[in-house]
């Protein structure tokens, strides 16, 4: 990282503007990111203290989440244990199987790969009296961790980061005001039967108990999101998954060029030859060898499973089961 030079004398206005164009053009390249919130100023002074004290890298990178329930079960800083433990126990298998489904093909079923469950372990640290507040980290930074799930921008983004992410989308959706549910479908049906269980479960024992959530995640750099998640949000979101019925999955094939692939996140686009576009995941040994097909004509075996949603609204999941290179 360049130092930043010292500020020049104000009289020599060249040398001001010289000066100040390095910091613009610092910041565009993310070498000096200002923090914009309190919560974000206060993760980079964490930070340089910790440094400052000789703590590993590892550590400063762990990621954090706070949760606080809040709501009048909570008004005396109190929860029933068996309100946090079913609460907590769900919020580990949505973040994991959401995680499972964002880099790969989502399934119903099977054992989550346990690099992932352990890429997304979450260890609860400490409680707070903020309603009733519990923080978490995530798993110590391991370089292996992001050469298995990050992008190659040279930035430590996690399939934690990811998976959190996905759900606080969820969260912020289902608190808008408009009345129509497609953006939350939209988000929910490609995750698949597996994670909308699992969120659906997250969101029965908070509806049934009147309780609500605000989270803090502090990611990489320093960043910070907050939402929360009010009564009225987890009852939408849990009517969608709950009422939300998965057909039997069918297996068809299609012929057409695979324009993009990405093998972090095993996901596929390929247009097909009547001009329709099919968004895919791919099955796991198909995943590490995608490069082999891309920008060509393929032959791809598709299984096709639909997921209706109360009011009707449907949504087709394709995941692609083979490839096979066809002449052009």
């Amino acid at each position: 990282m360049t130092p930043r030079a010292p500020m020049p004398d104000p009289s020599d206005k060249d040398a001001v503007r010289r000066w100040m164009r390095q910091i613009r053009n610092s910041r565009v390249h993310g070498r000096h990111e200002a923090p914009t919130t309190p919560e974000e100023f206060s993760a980079v002074q964490r930070k340089r203290l910790l440094r400052s004290a000789g703590v590993p890298l590892r550590e400063i990178e762990r990621r954090r989440l706070d949760v606080a329930l809040t709501g009048a079960p909570t008004v005396h800083h109190t929860v029933p244990v068996s309100t946090l433990g079913a609460f907590l126990t769900n919020l580990q298998e949505s973040v994991s199987a959401v995680a499972q489904a964002v880099c790969g093909r989502p399934t119903r079923s099977a054992s989550i790969p346990r690099d992932i469950r352990e890429a997304t372990a979450l260890s609860a640290a400490a409680t707070y009296p903020s309603s009733f507040g519990v923080a978490m980290y995530g798993p110590s930074a391991d370089e292996s961790q992001y050469e298995l799930f990050s992008e190659p921008s040279g930035h430590l983004y996690t399939i934690l980061d990811e998976a959190v992410s996905k759900v606080l989308d969820i969260v912020d959706l289902s608190e808008g005001t408009g009345s129509s549910n497609d953006l939350l479908t939209e988000q929910l049906a490609p995750l698949g039967q597996r994670a909308m269980k699992h969120i659906g479960s997250l969101t029965a024992g908070l509806t049934e108990t009147g309780v609500g959530v605000r989270v803090t995640w502090q990611g990489r750099e320093g960043t910070v999101r907050r939402s929360d998640w009010s009564p009225s949000g987890l009852q939408r979101v849990h009517l969608l998954c709950e009422e939300s019925e998965f057909t039997e999955a069918e297996t068809t094939t299609v012929t057409g060029w695979l324009g993009a692939a990405s093998s972090f996140r095993g996901k596929v686009e390929i247009r097909t030859d009547d001009g329709a576009i099919i968004r895919a995941s791919t099955d796991e040994e198909l995943t590490g060898r995608l490069d082999e097909y891309f920008n060509k004509r393929v032959e791809a075996e598709v299984e096709v499973e639909k997921v209706v949603f109360t009011g009707g609204r449907e949504r087709r999941l394709y995941s692609v089961l083979s490839l096979r290179k066809l002449a052009g």
